[in-house]
């Protein structure tokens, strides 16, 4: 149930983020926060991270329809079994449904997080870029015997 509570948590806070800019700012617009540092910045983008691959929307549709599936597949199979992986899927699932309901509501996804060294991001790309790192520390790092298939 934790792991429901991280995605709701990652999912609202995405959209509503998004739905503000998109209220308050034209597209382009950036405003400064922490002159030189950062700034909020109203980007729609068509391609995935970095802007990479762009009008690909609907390969990304198909992509993150994929992703989704396998992670609640998994999420719900490995269930109460380690919290640690249920904290890092949660957040890569709500990241993933957040930007897939962009593309498929918009046909883009919304950025607006703008360190200005960096592409414009959202905080649904900070939730899978943290869930991604959490899960490669996971598997460089796992002291528990490795398990033989056989």
């Amino acid at each position: 149930m934790f792991y429901l509570i991280l995605f709701l948590l990652v999912l609202v806070a995405d959209q509503y983020t998004k739905l503000a800019i998109t209220q308050d700012f034209f597209l382009g617009q950036s405003v400064p926060v922490l002159k030189g540092i950062f700034n909020l910045t109203y980007v729609q983008n068509t391609g995935g991270a970095f802007g990479i691959m762009r009008n690909s929307t609907n390969l990304f549709i198909v992509i993150s329809i994929v992703v989704i599936l396998f992670i609640i597949y998994f999420l719900i199979k490995e269930e109460k079994k380690d919290i640690y992986v249920q904290i890092i899927f949660s957040l890569v699932l709500g990241g993933a449904i957040s930007n897939l309901i962009d593309r498929l509501r918009l046909g883009f996804v919304v950025d607006f997080i703008d360190f200005q060294v960096w592409p414009v991001f959202n905080i649904a790309d900070a939730a899978i870029t943290v869930g991604m790192v959490l899960l490669l520390i996971r598997i460089l790092f796992n002291k528990e015997p490795k398990k033989e298939i056989i």
